[in-house]
């Protein structure tokens, strides 16, 4: 009977397991998009983890002094039986976005690639500077 009423306990364990990783499968952005930023004397580099996420999905955009990246990704799953008899169909979308303040750059300028998961965006700075030093009378 303990045997029993173990099986049992680990197989509701089991089932609850496999709902929650179909259930994450199908939220494809439950978290920010993970990133590291790094300015140098002539540059920004901004380095974006976007695994799985086709490049024609990530929209750029440059608008005063901040780095907007936003992407879009689908995810369906059909589970069919051994006789290729559909039992579920799931489909879900999502979308996330994340600003960078990033001044001064030369936006005409600003390069991106996608490689193996990681978007690169090279951000030079302004060789001309709207700062300046305002003497005081």
């Amino acid at each position: 009977m303990a045997n029993e009423l173990s099986n049992q306990f680990n197989g509701m364990f089991h089932d609850w397991n496999h709902f929650f990783n179909d259930f994450n499968h199908l939220t494809p952005f439950t978290q920010q998009l993970k990133s590291d930023v790094v300015a140098s004397d002539n540059h920004y580099k901004v380095s974006v983890d976007v695994p799985g996420i086709n490049k024609d999905d990530i929209n750029l955009s440059y608008q005063g002094d901040t780095l907007t990246i936003s992407a879009t990704k689908q995810a369906s799953k059909t589970d069919t039986d051994e006789n290729d008899n559909i039992l579920t169909r799931e489909r879900s979308e999502g979308h996330i976005q994340r600003s960078y303040y990033l001044p001064g750059v030369d936006f005409n300028k600003i390069n991106a690639k996608v490689s193996d998961g990681v978007l690169q965006v090279t951000l030079p700075k302004s060789e001309t500077s709207n700062n300046h030093r305002i003497s005081i009378d």
